[in-house]
């Protein structure tokens, strides 16, 4: 650590190789942060209400994305701040529905839609502060359900980032679509459902948090890291899984850097508060997008999600990093993370994170990561969170640190 320090304060290459990673750190932040978001609707700590399961509040069966009715009142009834005395089986009337309900919609049809900004600072240990207002998300989704059958699709717009997901051409001012969708539900419960199209790829723990580690290095965020293909997903009293073909996403191009393989994940509730999982993932592509190389990777991971009371929830994944490149040997990391999230008063919740990196353990040393989060669900439909973010990012050259100040407000529709 001593000589790291020494070769970071140095002079001639050393000093300019500092000035790289230095550089290399800002933008990588940058990048990472001007795509911050998806859909606010996917808490993991949901749990806490006795909640193992998504598909009774998503119309994605393994969670995030699109509300359904159910999952709208219990958005308003569990999720915000209350004012005034109300039981959890008191109807919130049409607070929760899409535009507050000036627009009555029938039972077979969904809506609803994110609008977020974010202000970011940025202050590298060595070098100048930058400060952005970025404009991070519009996105409509809907659904349309008839008997067993739906089809589900977003449409939105993108300033910067969400390249993943663009349907027009350029890097700026673009539109864009995360999924589209047609599935049916199977079985005498409905138990099981099939799709085909552009999804959420299942693996880990949902979450908003796209930029952690754990989300970044296995590349299935819900920011625009969704493939085409077709999956198949079960949610049962004690179990939930879904199991996925990925087919490439087609919205990049060229075919050569689509990856094929396979995704899936398997969560077994133990007790109402307390759900284990695993997950799985193999996936190719002919020259990959990052590397400029073939590419095999896995990635294979294991998740707890608990709540010992009501006001506090944990949670914790950890996966196996393995990556195969042609002329070079196999190699295996890891990406792990920790997350405590206390909610003292509804709809308020101080949230502590911490995050790991190992992904080449022979070339580059850890990565680390802390998180001091506030998020406060203060009005219907509208919510605020701020981030303060240590970052410890390390290269072959050098180590760099940063901290990295949030502050976004979100409504949906």
């Amino acid at each position: 650590m001593e000589s790291r320090r020494r070769f970071d304060s140095g002079t001639g290459p050393s000093r300019s190789r500092a000035e790289f990673s230095r550089r290399l750190l800002v933008l990588s932040v940058f990048a990472l942060l001007a795509v911050w978001t998806r859909d606010a609707s996917a808490y993991a700590w949901m749990i806490r209400h006795e909640y193992g399961g998504c598909n009774q509040c998503h119309a994605d069966p393994s969670g995030g994305g699109l509300l359904t009715a159910y999952g709208r009142v219990q958005g308003e009834t569990l999720l915000r701040t209350q004012y005034s005395h109300r039981s959890e089986s008191e109807d919130p009337g049409k607070t929760g529905d899409f535009l507050l309900g000036a627009f009555p919609l029938p039972e077979s049809v969904l809506l609803g839609g994110d609008v977020r900004a974010l202000e970011m600072y940025i202050k590298p240990q060595n070098g100048p502060s930058l400060t952005r207002t970025i404009f991070m998300q519009a996105d409509l989704e809907g659904q349309v359900a008839i008997g067993r059958f739906r089809a589900n699709a977003s449409i939105g717009y993108a300033h910067e980032g969400a390249l993943g997901a663009s349907l027009t051409r350029g890097t700026g001012d673009r539109l864009i679509s995360r999924v589209y969708w047609v599935g049916v539900d199977l079985g005498a419960d409905r138990e099981w459902t099939l799709r085909a199209g552009r999804m959420n790829v299942p693996f880990g723990i949902r979450s908003i948090e796209h930029t952690l580690f754990v989300r970044q290095a296995t590349r299935v965020d819900i920011n625009d890291t969704q493939q085409h293909g077709v999956s198949l997903a079960y949610n049962g009293d004690s179990f939930r899984g879904e199991l996925m073909a990925m087919l490439g996403n087609y919205q990049i191009h060229p075919d050569a850097v689509r990856e094929r393989g396979y995704a899936g994940y398997l969560e077994y509730v133990a007790i109402p508060r307390l759900a284990i999982g695993v997950s799985s993932l193999v996936a190719h592509s002919a020259v990959d997008r990052y590397l400029f190389t073939p590419l095999w990777r896995q990635a294979h991971g294991v998740t707890v999600r608990y709540s010992p009371f009501e006001q506090l929830v944990l949670s914790t994944e950890t996966d196996l990093l393995v990556r195969s490149q042609p002329s070079t040997s196999l190699e295996a990391g890891v990406a792990s993370m920790l997350q405590a999230d206390v909610e003292p008063v509804q709809g308020l919740h101080f949230i502590g994170t911490a995050e790991l990196l190992d992904e080449r353990p022979a070339i580059t040393p850890p990565s680390y990561a802390l998180w001091g989060s506030v998020a406060w669900f203060f009005l219907p439909h509208l919510d605020v969170r701020g981030d303060a973010i240590w970052q410890s990012n390390a290269s072959a050259f050098a180590r760099s640190n940063a901290d990295v100040f949030l502050l976004q407000l979100h409504a949906y529709l």
